[in-house]
């Protein structure tokens, strides 16, 4: 658990840095930087897809999890759509805006958001944690700091608030690895961070073309991957 506090320390850190950064440059240097972290955050989520969907037998190139990444995209964005969780959270985001008087605090926090949780770096590292070996949650930890330096300064003091995600999704993922480590399969790691890339790219697309894509509402994915492999564990133990 201490691997996740430092995780959420660095983003902290990050952040603050980031809005001091941000009250001494203009506006519009921001905006390039953030089209830059779009552009990088699409070229990390399709290496990592890449490297969780394909593989070398044999010689041989072949691939993964091709279905069950078409089903949880579609079915999540269904369940996102239905629900409406972009326009919810926009709400939400608004609200805090006009209370706490920050601007842009809805898109800081959800973009930030996505970027720190999506990636398998996240899962495996908080994984790994709970297992007893926080390295991969130390490396997410610098990297991470960096990034919520560039997006504080670009999008301000909603990416803050990300580190409360943070801690919830890696604190939980820590906490089920150290009880029920040994019923996670390497093939659920592998599936669920090809979709968690996934969703990387969305958030990328939707950095360097505003609003062209509506990434909360792919979240829901992430549950869809989720639920498959219990249900296959479950009819498994017939």
């Amino acid at each position: 658990m201490l691997a996740v506090l430092v995780n959420v320390a660095a983003v902290l850190l990050g952040g603050f840095v980031g809005l001091m950064f941000g009250k001494t440059f203009k506006r519009e240097v921001f905006r390039e930087v953030l089209k830059a972290i779009g552009l990088a955050v699409i070229v990390f989520g399709l290496l990592g897809i890449i490297r969780e969907m394909v593989l070398i037998e044999e010689g041989l190139i072949k691939t993964r999890h091709e279905l069950l990444l078409l089903l949880s995209l579609a079915a999540g964005i269904f369940i996102g759509e239905t629900l409406k969780l972009h326009s919810r959270m926009e709400t939400f985001g608004n609200f805090l805006e006009s209370k706490l008087k920050a601007k842009q605090l809805s898109k800081g926090f959800v973009t930030s958001t996505m970027i720190f949780i999506s990636g398998a770096m996240a899962i495996v590292g908080s994984i790994r944690a709970g297992l007893g070996d926080p390295e991969v949650l130390y490396l997410k930890a610098m990297i991470d700091g960096i990034t919520a330096l560039l997006l504080a300064s670009a999008l301000g003091s909603g990416v803050l608030l990300s580190a409360a995600s943070v801690l919830i999704y890696q604190g939980l993922i820590a906490c089920l690895a150290h009880f029920f480590g040994d019923y996670i399969s390497s093939e659920f790691i592998s599936a669920f961070g090809a979709v968690g890339y996934a969703l990387l790219v969305a958030v990328g697309i939707d950095l360097l073309f505003k609003n062209k894509l509506k990434p909360v509402n792919l979240t829901p994915a992430l549950a869809v991957c989720a639920l498959y492999f219990l249900v296959k564990w479950i009819v498994g133990m017939f």
